[in-house]
């Protein structure tokens, strides 16, 4: 439990990832991009922040599956595709929780599940600073903030807009 909230680790969660996508469409408004994030909220493992349960209702539950998208604060997917690496594949937390520090422990909650596992290093690609955007600054800022270090900009990877990769060691 970390302040008014849980961080479990489930898989599936599709409809809270489409639903926290949908409160912010300045980071997330390309119906295209969306839809990849939503599919791969059922294929990549989610951590998510969860809403404690009302008194007298059931437990969030080991895996969070029972929770109503709608009590799902945040969302973090992951992307391993090697032993010793892994990729923040979306993260994204409902607008009116932004700055309460669900963001920083889903990313706390999943290094530490890497490390138990020997990962050594985590990424994440996030708009590039070439493209002037102030809510990319304040990405960019948090996953700093979080420890993470710009490798390099790819102007390319993403068809017309740069893709910075940022990677930090567990």
């Amino acid at each position: 439990m970390s302040g008014t909230y849980t961080v479990v680790r489930t898989l599936g969660r599709s409809d809270a990832a489409h639903d926290i996508l949908e409160e912010l469409p300045e980071w997330f408004g390309i119906d295209r991009f969306t839809h990849e994030y939503v599919d791969a909220a059922a294929r990549f493992p989610n951590y998510v922040a969860v809403a404690p349960p009302e008194p007298g209702s059931d437990d969030v539950g080991a895996d969070g599956g029972s929770v109503p998208a709608a009590d799902v604060l945040g969302v973090l997917l992951l992307d391993q595709r090697y032993p010793t690496s892994a990729e923040v594949h979306l993260l994204a937390v409902r607008r009116k929780h932004h700055r309460t520090g669900i963001g920083r422990t889903l990313l706390g909650r999943v290094e530490d599940d890497l490390r138990a596992q020997g990962v050594r290093v985590l990424s994440v690609k996030t708009l590039g600073p070439s493209a002037a955007d102030p809510g990319f600054d304040q990405t960019r800022a948090f996953y700093a903030a979080c420890g993470f270090h710009p490798v390099e900009e790819f102007a390319d990877l993403w068809a017309g807009d740069p893709c910075l990769l940022m990677v930090k060691p567990l």
